[in-house]
């Protein structure tokens, strides 16, 4: 039973415009430099269907941000890496330090919706995988890791038509095999991703799901989104502060 896409809205507005986007990304910045001061690390992962603009959204997330103190995590989903190792062994290696962002596209929840949509594992191995995500994201958050997760939604139709604009723009290099997995089986990871989304929301991680209808506004939702959660876990007013900034109060670097 589909529980959490089909009963999203494709068509949220976000309350800035595009013009606000320079201030967005200051404010992350110094939010960005207060949790390296209270030595908080953050992972944010970025989810979500095929064709959702995740790159340009990554880009637009990281352009203002220190280099020293974030990476970016963007395995291929459909080949495996840890042959041998537990299923989250690679995404231990790149765990942040306290302090530092990991911005983690690809992530080990499409690997899982891709193992089950190709019947790769059964649904114990299923159900026991995605347990140790659970797992593994509570102790995170529990020991100053926070873990945020967006998952970047399109429907059908649009899916199809950017996928088919790739096509015509000779870019479908820019496709993993993944992607074009996921525009030939639409409703059957649709399913997966709806029951992927309903059983790992918890208190500590919830999911917050952006639309993608239209690509500047997906980039403001995700945003505001990050904004928000992160003034609440650091209780610091990233709008106050830049605004001290702004008047010659304080020195940016």
């Amino acid at each position: 039973m589909l529980v959490v896409l089909e009963r999203h809205p494709t068509n949220q507005v976000p309350n800035n415009s595009i013009s606000d986007l320079t201030d967005l990304q200051e404010r992350f910045f110094l939010l960005q430099r207060e949790s390296s001061k209270q030595k908080i690390a953050h992972i944010f992962l970025i989810e979500g269907f095929a064709s959702t603009g995740k790159g340009s959204i990554l880009q637009s997330l990281t352009i203002r941000l220190d280099p020293r103190k974030f990476k970016v995590y963007s395995p291929y989903v459909d080949q495996s890496e840890d042959r041998g190792y537990p299923f989250l062994w690679n995404f231990w290696r790149v765990v942040p330090r306290y302090g530092e962002f990991l911005f983690y596209l690809n992530t080990y929840y499409s690997r899982l919706a891709y193992l089950r949509c190709e019947k790769k594992i059964n649904l114990a191995e299923y159900d026991h995988r995605l347990l140790s995500i659970l797992n593994t994201e509570r102790i995170l958050s529990k020991d100053k890791i926070i873990v945020h997760k967006f998952f970047l939604h399109i429907s059908k139709k649009d899916q199809k038509k950017r996928l088919e604009d790739s096509k015509k723009k000779k870019k479908e290099w820019e496709l993993s095999r993944f992607d074009k997995d996921q525009g030939e089986h639409y409703n059957r990871y649709f399913e997966i991703f709806d029951s992927i989304l309903s059983s790992s929301r918890t208190i500590d991680s919830p999911w917050q799901i952006i639309s993608c209808d239209k690509k500047d506004d997906t980039k403001l939702l995700v945003f505001e989104a990050i904004l928000e959660r992160l003034e609440r876990i650091l209780q610091f007013d990233s709008r106050s502060a830049l605004q001290s900034i702004n008047h010659g109060m304080e020195l940016i670097p």
